[in-house]
């Protein structure tokens, strides 16, 4: 790669790339201070001394030199912490930031987050260059991996999805597009924050699992060290343990992908060249790209686009892989009749649009369990008109000539003849079965439907089914409502996932509640 340029290096990653960012970026943006210079100004706030941070380096000289941050760290944190509780004219916190204190947060990293929060700002000298990076996450950029604990990717990045230390990477089903992997905290949830001894010890004995959960991301896409030293300890703990667990064919692979940009303040030119880091006695190659204006990496990277934006890459991806797992569709994702073996794998597609766009097609993977759940919750993206159009003759022959339809024929602009047959059969005392009607006598000691709700010893099953034998009077829109809801915000998919007893009582409960709510003003007058 020595010998090409910049904007050619770029066309020959196979994807976009992942950039893996450190805190010159933090500088260089927001004019925030590096770890030593961060560590530097707390020592001042405990020691009115400008040989107070020396003070602690010489305390904490001892042993592994690669640890001296970290332990300088802890010394610093223990003794801020003891002036902090003693001495409440140290405390620079708000009211929400001293309820984390109160909940047991170092009060050390809830002021280290607050600092970092009062301190940046917009370096105006790098605007264009902030823009232009903001304009290429959309469509340029496939994540980000950072140690920095600012919110600068955040407030950036529209649409990515942020993930919070080695714990919440480590536990997430991540999709590997569109999201931003903050490995060492941040000051969002300043408990996370990895910045002492006892953290980089808990933070290196997770490190192989935090590595097989990187291992993808390194192996399929091109990654851009932005905002490092070659050297940064921080990466080359990183970076040996996903080497430690390749074979020299795929740490070659590796090579190829790594490109490490160095920051060349008299550089007004693109320096390209190679570049090996010894990662226990293995040298990684990578190629080092030197410059001082990032706007020309970020105009090549800019020719390097995906289809579509990756916020929407992502979210598709979750979608597929959440149906996987849960086997239950989605408002945005409709699920035909793939397991019928006269369908071959041929004719099976994939289709993104607007769902409403997609009419019959879009709407044929609708169930009885959806369309009844919408009557509750209105979580599915297609108006009254689509969904009485397209959905409602097939579900209707589904379903024994029984679904609710009030709802959406009050909002329907066009007229159904069906539907509104349907509807003025429905009356009350036709959606309750004769049987029912014939035991009412058991809930006479009842007088509302949160009376039999709030029964404490009686199953879900009991509830739903008591509530129906309430006679009309007694059956309160507003409670049959909050009960329903309850319901669905328990289990989303409870329709699905239910006993058939269950299933059996909910349905006939969201067929009184469309009926009271929007289909009574329907029936004949006497």
């Amino acid at each position: 790669m020595v010998n090409m340029t910049l904007t050619e290096i770029v066309n020959g990653f196979n994807t976009t790339p992942f950039l893996f960012i450190g805190s010159g970026m933090s500088r260089r943006y927001l004019e925030l201070p590096n770890w030593e210079s961060l560590l530097k100004h707390f020592a001042e706030q405990i020691r009115n001394d400008k040989f107070a941070y020396q003070y602690y380096v010489n305390k904490a000289s001892v042993g592994n030199s690669s640890m001296i941050l970290p332990r300088v760290a802890s010394l610093i944190e223990s003794d801020f912490n003891e002036e902090w509780f003693s001495n409440p004219a140290k405390r620079n916190l708000n009211e929400k930031e001293l309820e984390s204190v109160a909940k047991d947060i170092s009060p050390f990293k809830a002021e280290v987050a607050a600092y970092i929060k009062r301190s940046f700002s917009i370096n105006p000298q790098y605007q264009k260059e902030i823009e232009l990076l903001e304009k290429i996450s959309s469509n340029s950029i496939s994540g980000v991996i950072t140690t920095n604990y600012d919110t600068f990717l955040e407030d950036h990045f529209d649409g990515y999805k942020t993930y919070i230390g080695q714990s919440e990477l480590i536990f997430s089903p991540l999709q590997g597009i569109a999201e931003i992997y903050k490995i060492h905290g941040s000051v969002d949830s300043p408990e996370s924050i990895v910045i002492n001894e006892k953290d980089y010890q808990i933070f290196d004995e997770k490190e192989k699992y935090l590595a097989a959960k990187l291992m993808t991301i390194f192996m399929e896409y091109p990654i851009i060290f932005l905002g490092y030293s070659i050297s940064d300890w921080n990466i080359q703990q990183i970076i040996r343990s996903i080497v430690s667990c390749l074979d020299t064919q795929q740490l070659h692979k590796l090579s190829d992908r790594f490109i490490f940009v160095e920051y060349q303040p008299n550089n007004s030119g693109i320096e390209i060249s190679s570049y090996a880091v010894m990662i226990e006695s293995e040298p990684l190659q990578m190629t080092k790209i030197g410059l001082s204006d990032f706007s020309q990496l970020y105009r090549a990277l800019e020719m390097k686009k995906a289809k579509m934006p990756v916020r929407l890459l992502r979210h598709f991806k979750e979608e597929i892989y959440n149906f996987v797992i849960t086997n239950s569709p989605t408002a945005t994702m409709r699920v035909a009749s793939i397991d019928d073996t006269r369908v071959k794998d041929e004719d099976l597609v994939l289709a993104i649009g607007r769902a409403s766009e997609f009419g019959l097609k879009g709407l044929s993977g609708l169930d009885a369990s959806e369309w009844y759940r919408n009557i509750v919750l209105g979580d599915l993206n297609f108006s009254a008109d689509e969904l009485l159009r397209y959905a409602f003759p097939k579900l209707l022959k589904q379903n024994s000539n029984k679904l609710p339809v009030n709802k959406l024929l009050v909002s329907a602009k066009d007229s159904y003849p069906e539907a509104e047959e349907l509807a003025l059969k429905y009356t009350f005392d036709k959606i309750i079965s004769k049987t029912i009607r014939n035991q009412r006598h058991i809930v006479e000691k009842y007088h509302s439907v949160m009376d039999i709700w709030n029964l404490k010893s009686a199953t879900i099953e009991k509830k739903t089914r008591l509530v129906a034998h309430l006679p009309e009077d007694k059956i309160s829109i507003d409670e049959l409502e909050t009960i329903l809801k309850e319901l669905f915000e328990q289990n989303r998919n409870i329709l699905h996932d239910a006993t058939t007893p269950v299933k059996t009582n909910i349905r006939r409960l969201i067929l009184i509640y469309d009926y009271l709510k929007w289909g009574k003003r329907k029936e004949p007058s006497d």
